[in-house]
């Protein structure tokens, strides 16, 4: 890649699974930037000073509700992916503090929900996200932005999972 590693905003993604990991839980954003492709994971910036797995804990809290989770597995490397001219225009429109990353370096976990899909909520404010379903981890390869689709191949390979 042509940009420099500190130019990656470090971040997490969080796999939440069934029991059997078979499905996944996809989650909808609620800004349409992405069009079509507004499926994604939990996924947050780090804090100055915090840990990838406190951020989780943090982001999940923050985006769907809860934290109550159990960490099954979690990739040894972070994965880094760039984003494309338009998504860097408009990150410099609505969040100047992302427009100066070209792309991610995200440390990734897997893990299961515990209490259940009631545990979701999308009370916060501003919510992130509006809608949530499983589907297979093909599946949201196939509903993911194009530009998240090869660091999300990686993880879902790296847990087993394609």
């Amino acid at each position: 890649m042509s940009a420099t590693p500190r130019s990656y905003r470090p971040n997490v993604c969080i796999v939440l699974t069934d029991e059997s990991r078979e499905q996944v839980l996809v989650f909808r954003r609620v800004d349409s930037t992405l069009g079509n492709f507004r499926w994604q994971f939990p996924q947050g910036g780090l804090l100055p000073r915090e840990q990838p797995q406190e951020g989780m804990f943090r982001e999940l809290a923050e985006e769907i509700g809860t934290a109550e989770v159990e960490v099954l597995a979690a990739l040894n490397e972070p994965i880094c992916y760039e984003y494309p001219p338009d998504v860097l225009a408009a990150l410099a429109d609505r969040d100047p503090e992302k427009a100066g990353f070209h792309g991610q370096s995200q440390h990734w976990f897997l893990a299961r929900l515990l209490g259940g899909e009631k545990a979701i909520r999308f009370d916060h404010h501003p919510p992130e996200f509006d809608a949530w379903q499983w589907v297979s981890p093909a599946r949201a390869l196939e509903l993911v932005a194009p530009f998240k689709k090869e660091a999300y191949r990686q993880a879902l390979t790296g847990f087993g999972m394609i």
